[in-house]
């Protein structure tokens, strides 16, 4: 749970670009939604993955800032780099499951005369309620003393209409000592390059945390990373020295065609081995935790399928920061940034007629603050940046920007209500109810009149409110 050129554009529109249909659907008003999150409100109790606080004897306020994740404490993050293995010593079922429901305003609604086009089958134009946006299980918890897991499988609305593999990760975690030096060491087998971080800045992570199923969140083009999540599998194995130094090497690969269909994950078009890697350094300081680092990813792309071409190839680094303050008080601030920076060798594209350019460039950068009081109520402001080379055949035929260009920029605005969380005593029990508006400054390329049709940024604006709540 969960965000781009021509060979590229026709890859990721088949590949990841959601089917809006389904054939059954559950239609209510604003009203209706307000009654269902006062009935929530009531349920049985529920919290993010609760088998790993089953797991644990903790609360979720130990593993997340807010009581609810993803945005993970300095506990949380232990906990997830030793494998997922620290039990309170009892048996526990390793099972979650996890519902979200919404409603979406957009400025500019579904229409078959404007940039949007039709609606979803079944839904309206606009003032959408989707009593179903996602509904998720996990299998998590611990195997052995030092095996653990985090697996899911998600149930959409509008998409697939399938019960699709998520994000999944099977992880070994190690102890060790050099000298003077304490280390672990650990290995991670999963399905979505930056899965395995333990910081909300890279890419499988990074606000925002819940997107509207209609509408625009964030900028439509982004770099190959953010875009294989599902349709590959990986390894990679990793390092941490002093509970300060980080180091993580790996490669991902395609799923078989026999999986990619099984598990309803698509296919990702990449050539051979995609290498990924992640450095990271942390400090504590009091109440403050600081983090910088870097990770890069390579990716060799044959969209046609077709043996004898060259590939696309796509070049993935970037930069990264984190920022917290926690000094167990009602008072917490966090702030998460990265940058990324992408070169594109369009070799296939370009023979192919769907890039102008035989190399581009794409640049994306991302930064988020959030104030929480006493890990209940909560506030994000996030901002969202996109440049890159323009290419009409790209931007222009793929995106229809009149500029042919990739640039736009945004923010998000959220106010969040978590309830739960924070007690032992309602050990599973976890909501979040929050209130999202995207606002586009510039959408591909231009202020105002974007697509050369009249569709101007402000257009794109999106407001979104949801209820997120686990058992």
């Amino acid at each position: 749970m969960s965000l781009i050129p021509c060979s590229q554009n026709v890859f990721f529109r088949q590949l990841f670009t959601r089917q809006r249909e389904s054939a059954r659907r559950l239609k209510y008003s604003l009203a209706a939604l307000t009654g269902l999150i006062g009935c929530l409100a009531w349920a049985p109790n529920a919290q993010a993955v609760p088998a790993f606080a089953r797991q644990t004897g903790q609360d979720c306020i130990a593993c997340h800032v807010g009581g609810f994740g993803p945005q993970l404490t300095p506990f949380g993050r232990a906990f997830k780099l030793d494998g997922y293995t620290l039990s309170d010593g009892k048996k526990h079922i390793p099972l979650s499951a996890m519902l979200v429901a919404s409603y979406t305003h957009q400025a500019q609604s579904y229409g078959n005369d404007n940039y949007m086009g039709s609606p979803p089958a079944g839904f309206s134009a606009n003032d959408n309620f989707t009593a179903l946006q996602q509904a998720s299980i996990f299998l998590a918890g611990r195997i052995t003393d030092h095996v653990g897991m985090l697996g899911q499988a998600t149930y959409s609305d509008p998409g697939s209409q399938n019960l699709a593999w998520d994000n999944t990760e099977l992880r070994y975690a190690h102890s060790y000592t050099l000298g003077s030096a304490s280390g672990l060491f650990g290995m991670s087998l999963n399905n979505n390059p930056t899965l395995s971080d333990v910081w909300n800045t890279t890419p499988a992570w990074q606000y925002s945390y819940m997107a509207p199923p209609f509408g625009n969140s964030g900028p439509p083009v982004s770099p190959v990373i953010y875009n294989l999540g599902q349709s590959v599998v990986g390894a990679t194995a990793y390092t941490m020295i002093d509970n300060s130094w980080y180091a993580e090497a790996g490669a991902y690969h395609n799923l078989s065609t026999y999986w990619a269909n099984a598990l309803h994950a698509g296919n990702a078009s990449l050539q051979g081995e995609a290498p990924y890697w992640r450095l990271w350094y942390s400090k504590t300081v009091g109440p403050h935790v600081f983090e910088a680092g870097l990770l890069g990813f390579d990716a060799r792309i044959n969209t046609s399928g077709l043996p004898g071409l060259p590939t696309d190839d796509y070049h993935d680094i970037g930069l990264d920061a984190t920022y917290q303050f926690l000094n167990g008080g009602p008072n917490i601030i966090t702030a998460n940034a990265i940058y990324m920076h992408e070169r594109q060798n369009l070799n296939q594209a370009l023979l192919q007629g769907n890039a102008s350019n035989g190399s581009n460039t794409l640049n994306s950068a991302n930064l988020n603050v959030a104030y929480w009081r006493d890990n209940t109520y909560g506030a994000t402001l996030g901002l969202f940046q996109t440049t890159g080379s323009s290419d009409a055949a790209v931007y222009g035929n793929g995106y229809s920007s009149r500029t042919n260009s990739p640039n736009t920029n945004g923010a998000i605005f959220e106010i969040d209500w978590n309830p739960f969380g924070k007690s032992w005593v309602n050990p599973e029990k976890n909501l979040r109810i929050g209130l999202q508006y995207t606002l586009y400054n510039k959408y591909l390329g231009a202020k105002t009149n974007f697509d050369g049709a009249g569709t101007n940024a402000r257009d794109m604006n999106t407001l979104y409110l949801y209820l997120w709540t686990a058992i």
